[in-house]
């Protein structure tokens, strides 16, 4: 008889569980609980085995995905924690490395392949690739921030570029800045042009690189 483990998904998005619900319960091998941010509590642990799987989302709303990894671990120390990810997120991910995050769930995964990383976990095994790692370093490697820099930004543009440094997506800038998803891409848009690069992560290395934050 398969083991089944308690599977521990934090996040924002409903369409997301019913997604893995489909996929875990179909394996009879994992039991999904949804974990709200911000109302992670003692009492919901009620019930969950010593050794669950925390799955948290990347894309958060108000809410950093590292400190829900420290909320999950007070709870359940050394609880395997994975993140559920669309998109490349560097700077978040190298800071899941360095909190003890074993590896990504991509939301394009097949369903055999989210398995076998959700197994992997269960057995504490680390799933960066090395060559990722490498990439995610390189991106934010420390050079000289440029004499007499100018660039004009707005005052709104400012507060998009310092949240885009953090790793944050343009869903989560346009909740904490209380503006529009679209507002937020065309901030992004100005933002890339002005600096001279041609996508979002290059724009947070030239913030950081910069000393701008």
């Amino acid at each position: 008889m398969t083991l089944t483990h308690d599977l521990l998904l934090i996040t924002s998005f409903d369409i997301d569980r019913s997604g893995l619900a489909s996929i875990v319960d179909a394996s009879m091998r994992f039991k999904l609980h949804m974990l709200r941010p911000n109302r992670i509590i003692p009492s919901l642990f009620e019930g969950i085995d010593a050794s669950p799987v925390g799955l948290i989302d990347a894309e958060l709303f108000d809410t950093d995905p590292i400190n829900v990894a420290g909320e999950l671990s007070s709870f359940r120390p050394g609880i395997p924690i994975l993140f559920l990810a669309r998109s490349e997120s560097p700077q978040l991910f190298l800071r899941g490395v360095q909190r003890g995050v074993l590896g990504i769930v991509q939301k394009t995964d097949r369903p055999d392949e989210i398995l076998r990383k959700l197994d992997a976990a269960v057995q504490r095994q680390n799933l960066w690739n090395k060559e990722e790692i490498r990439r995610y370093q390189a991106c934010f490697s420390t050079a000289p921030a440029i004499p007499g820099l100018d660039v004009p930004f707005t005052l709104r543009e400012s507060d998009v570029l310092g949240k885009l440094a953090t790793g944050l997506t343009n869903r989560r800038i346009a909740e904490e800045l209380g503006i529009s998803y679209e507002t937020v891409k065309e901030h992004v848009q100005h933002i890339l042009r002005k600096v001279g690069v041609t996508d979002r992560t290059q724009a947070a290395v030239w913030a950081v690189r910069n000393r701008l934050f």
